[in-house]
């Protein structure tokens, strides 16, 4: 509840301001340089509160970084991570995966699902990346399909084809009831699946 009214002000706050920018523009009301001069502030104060707002995250919502790279082994068949200004590496060392979420902005995301097995019922994995790569080791005989997005970015398979429209299924989708589903979301960023 605590972050939704946070989130709120924020959100306030920021409309307030681009309105008072566009006052100006329009020469409706003028603010002179004035509200140059104090705009920094803003950046300085959300910077502070994005800080301030990091240490609240607990175990099970996942794991945030800020300025830093996260590299990770773990045995849990849903993964949640996310990063700002760094990279994030994450093995899965399961027999069974079930999907999960991984953001980027301003890093590379390398994810390894080597030792999976089988694939869990949700089966479903999204990935959003700005300004970042993406390597997504997996297994042979892994059946998974892409549907995703790029943005002045490329999505690369492992036996080098690149992936025109988004969507993509590997051969072993045939005749597999358990299918990965990769949904990446690149913003000036290439994705590439190795085996």
């Amino acid at each position: 509840m605590k972050k939704g009214i946070s989130n709120k002000r924020i959100g306030i706050i920021l409309i307030i301001i681009g309105f008072l920018f566009i006052i100006n523009n329009f020469n409706i009301f003028d603010l002179g340089d004035s509200l140059w001069k104090l705009s920094p502030l803003l950046l300085v104060w959300w910077g502070f509160h994005l800080l301030r707002k990091r240490g609240r995250h607990t175990k099970t919502e996942g794991d945030f970084q800020v300025f830093g790279d996260t590299s990770t082994t773990t045995s849990s068949p849903f993964i949640r991570h996310s990063s700002a200004f760094g990279d994030i590496s994450v093995k899965i060392d399961n027999e069974e995966f079930s999907g999960g979420n991984i953001s980027s902005v301003f890093g590379k995301i390398s994810l390894d699902l080597q030792d999976i097995k089988r694939i869990g019922s949700y089966g479903q994995l999204d990935l959003h990346s700005v300004f970042g790569d993406i390597s997504i080791r997996v297994p042979a005989n892994l059946a998974f399909e892409i549907d995703g997005s790029t943005l002045f970015g490329s999505i690369t398979t492992y036996d080098g084809n690149k992936v025109r429209d988004g969507s993509y299924r590997s051969p072993e989708c045939d005749g597999s009831d358990r299918i990965l589903r990769l949904k990446p979301s690149l913003v000036f960023g290439d994705m590439e699946i190795v085996r």
